[in-house]
């Protein structure tokens, strides 16, 4: 039996890696920074954002827009806002713990969805 082929981007170029889209978004992404592609700085950020916008359910239509940032080991940290940590923060009765659940994908990313915060006292 044949595998379907994941369902990806209209955007997606063939060089980029395939990513299924999923029915309902994740709150992060992490993905290998080697997942970039393109001659420019902004087209390396545009190749990422093609990928992590839909897993994310960011509408730019609405004004909503994906932020990156650059992890240790090669990797991209990816949200919906730029404020997210993938750690609890400093002085949070969960400091330093991972703020998401993890799950590892076969194509080398990571979808996150934030962990319950305890209810305040």
């Amino acid at each position: 039996m044949i595998a379907a082929r994941p369902e990806i981007p209209a955007t997606k170029r063939q060089d980029e890696p395939a990513t299924p889209m999923e029915a309902m978004p994740f709150d992060a992404l992490i993905v290998p920074e080697s997942w970039k592609t393109g001659g420019t700085q902004l087209d390396r950020i545009d190749s990422i954002l093609r990928l992590a916008e839909p897993l994310l359910g960011v509408d730019r239509s609405r004004g909503d827009r994906a932020y990156i940032r650059r992890q240790p080991g090669g990797r991209l940290f990816i949200t919906k806002d730029p404020r997210d940590t993938i750690s609890f923060p400093i002085g949070h009765p969960r400091e330093g713990r991972p703020r998401y659940a993890w799950a590892a994908s076969p194509d080398g990313s990571e979808r996150g969805t934030l962990a319950e915060e305890p209810p305040h006292a």
